[in-house]
């Protein structure tokens, strides 16, 4: 989705009142349409020195992102959304990112956020539509696959989307109008008839669904849902031994949820295969059990996370991070726990382990400038200098608005001689919060060092 909406935007830019030609930005587009994306990402980065237009952190994003660097293209993503919060194609950006990171928290936010500029735009509701379904949120499903199936009447895949949304909300009626509609467009749709068979199982029609689940086989032969299904439509008919042997092949062709095996024990005891009956269902329950305790550790590490809060509150650190620790435990992969762990260990002074933690809050959300802010204040107490410097100065590009981040940075400027630096960051930390009697004072520190 990137690479559709990229080229388009290049353009936007460089009709933009720039110099053509001998300009970086133009040299810059013409390298990135040509594939000379080293080139580009090098003459963007020259642009970036007289123009602080907020869409070309963006199309350095995207330059970084075709040079597989996907980090400084997420932080290139979340600059240009911050230096203009209604820039869509940048929370776009961020929402494709971070879906093919994996981090369906992140994407979805930024897609919600491109949603609220433009509640009709084509690439993020597809974005979104797609993860409401996964989270199971299908009423939100509707609402964007609806938008879009209008948007694109002779879209078949949509219409099957949509039916297959309208089912998960229990509205049957419409599901079967959607499936329909999809089967028009394109009778073949393997989509559509899987929809449609899946139906036809709700009301107890068993015999047209598995014609249906055959025909669908047919066209999709390597797909592992229509042989489940039709093991189970076999099940409530007693037609075991048809029904292991769909069941058997849906496994083989990667069928891994816990069903597969409860119908797969259902055939096996139909057929008075007890051991393997037996090695199904004990299947089945590990299955259940992981899922079950996926769901219990999300809610357990909230609950231990907002347990912590009145510890923190009362200035008992090391109570509230064991109980931190415990939540992080149970969620290794959550970037916001990791960030309260990090917290915690360096307001405790045990540096290591907070930078261990941050560092992977940051292999996880990238672009969260709190985030570098607290590695580079890790850092910095670490006597890792250049280290915090990189930190900070990517905290400072994320959000140019953090005062804070501009005096840490300009603390470990001075600490390595760049009173340049220095006497800057200050300066803008004291331009966003004149009040701070702290940051005044680092000014004046670095103007007097300056003055020497």
């Amino acid at each position: 989705m990137l690479e559709k909406f990229a080229a388009a935007g290049l353009i936007v830019i460089a009709a933009r009142g720039q110099t053509p030609g001998a300009s970086p930005l133009e040299r810059a587009r013409r390298a990135f349409d040509a594939g000379r994306y080293a080139e580009a990402a090098g003459l963007f980065e020259a642009a970036r020195i007289t123009s602080s237009a907020c869409d070309l952190p963006l199309f350095l994003g995207l330059t970084r992102y075709r040079l597989h660097q996907v980090d400084e293209a997420l932080i290139g993503f979340q600059e240009a959304a911050r230096c203009d919060p209604k820039l869509t194609l940048a929370w776009i950006a961020l929402g494709e990112a971070y879906t093919e990171r994996g981090n369906e928290v992140e994407a979805l936010a930024a897609y919600d956020r491109a949603l609220g500029l433009e509640p009709e735009n084509t690439a993020a509701l597809r974005g979104a539509a797609a993860l409401y379904m996964r989270a199971k949120m299908t009423a939100k499903a509707v609402a964007a696959l609806d938008i879009l199936t209008k948007q694109n009447p002779k879209d078949s895949e949509l219409h099957s989307e949509l039916g297959a949304a309208y089912f998960g909300t229990g509205n049957l009626d419409a599901a079967e109008t959607e499936f329909d509609q999809a089967l028009k467009l394109a009778p073949k749709s393997s989509a559509a008839l899987l929809g449609q068979a899946n139906l036809l199982l709700r009301k107890g029609d068993e015999g047209r669904a598995i014609e249906l689940l055959q025909r669908v086989i047919r066209v999709a032969p390597k797909a592992y849902e229509p042989r489940f299904v039709l093991g189970s439509a076999y099940n409530r008919m007693g037609r075991f031994a048809e029904a292991a042997a769909a069941l058997e092949t849906a496994v083989k062709l990667g069928a891994a949820e816990p069903e597969v095996y409860y119908h797969l024990a259902r055939a096996y005891g139909g057929l008075g295969r007890t051991e393997k009956r037996t090695l199904a269902l004990t299947k089945f329950a590990e299955l259940s059990k992981q899922a079950k305790a996926d769901t219990e550790a999300r809610r357990q590490a909230a609950r231990l996370v907002e347990q912590a809060k009145p510890f923190v509150d009362a200035g008992n650190l090391p109570d509230a991070l064991k109980l931190v620790e415990q939540a992080r435990d149970l969620r290794p992969q959550d970037d916001n726990i990791l960030f309260r762990l990090a917290s915690l260990d360096y307001d405790l002074a045990r540096y290591a382990p907070a930078h261990d933690a941050i560092e992977e809050a940051i292999a996880l959300a990238p672009s969260e400038w709190v985030y570098r802010l607290l590695a580079g204040l890790i850092e910095g107490r670490s006597g890792k200098l250049e280290e915090a410097r990189r930190s900070l100065s990517v905290a400072v590009r994320l959000n140019p608005a953090a005062a804070d981040a501009h005096n840490a940075l300009g603390e470990v400027s001075l600490r390595l001689g760049d009173v340049t630096t220095a006497e800057a960051s200050f300066g803008r930390a004291t331009e966003l919060d004149p009040a701070s009697a702290v940051f005044r004072a680092n000014l004046e520190t670095a103007r007097k060092a300056a003055a020497k």
